[in-house]
């Protein structure tokens, strides 16, 4: 009798952890993607306008850094894996105008401070079957940083906050700090905090230990 006990306790405990994980998949699943943002040189400061600039999620952002991130030839990578590393962290998509116009001046930020510590991380929304097309899109960009796919997990401990019915928009920008921290945070296309910001930002992080 005791042994039937157990095994009918077991076999519950293992469905209610199924069923939690299941739950937890579907939730990750149905969430909205990100969307760009409208084509607007002033939609950023108009979107701040309406709903301002929610505080990032410095602990979900910490244990994003470990989700593994599938780059567009294959492979995976880490946020983490560039710790002490000054990161520049790009929600962007080709499908995104002010996404596609920003690209070629974080191309520019990556080249000119890589040497200092400066990493630049591009995380696209397109699907894996545009790869060609993301691929030649950062080749004519003159974009050699690296780029992955983005995925739920990034995009629910990043953008959280910033979606609306539609989903987060996007572009969207990170700074993040040597020990992982994130500094600043830019949204849209934005002429009054640009990628001119996103350059001091920067450089004040790289000159400081």
């Amino acid at each position: 009798m005791n042994k039937l006990r157990f095994k009918s306790s077991a076999a519950s405990y293992l469905s209610a952890i199924l069923l939690t994980g299941a739950t937890f998949t579907a939730s990750c699943d149905s969430a909205a993607p990100p969307r760009a943002i409208g084509d607007s040189a002033n939609s950023a400061s108009a979107q701040r306008g309406q709903k301002p600039v929610p505080a990032p999620d410095q602990q979900a952002i910490e244990s994003a850094s470990n989700v593994p991130i599938t780059k567009l030839n294959g492979g995976a990578f880490k946020l983490s894996d560039f710790r002490g590393k000054v990161l520049v962290v790009d929600f962007w998509a080709t499908f995104c105008p002010p996404c596609v116009r920003q690209v070629p001046r974080l191309a520019e930020l990556s080249k000119k401070y890589r040497d200092r510590g400066l990493e630049v991380i591009g995380l696209t929304s397109d699907p894996e079957t545009d790869r060609q097309k993301v691929e030649g899109f950062l080749k004519k960009a003159g974009a050699d940083y690296t780029v992955g796919y983005d995925n739920q997990w990034l995009s629910s401990a990043f953008l959280k906050g910033t979606e609306d019915e539609t989903g987060p928009p996007i572009p969207q920008i990170f700074v993040i700090s040597r020990d992982g921290r994130v500094v600043d945070h830019f949204i849209g296309e934005d002429p009054q905090r640009g990628i001119q910001d996103v350059e001091q930002s920067v450089i004040q992080q790289l000159s400081s230990r």
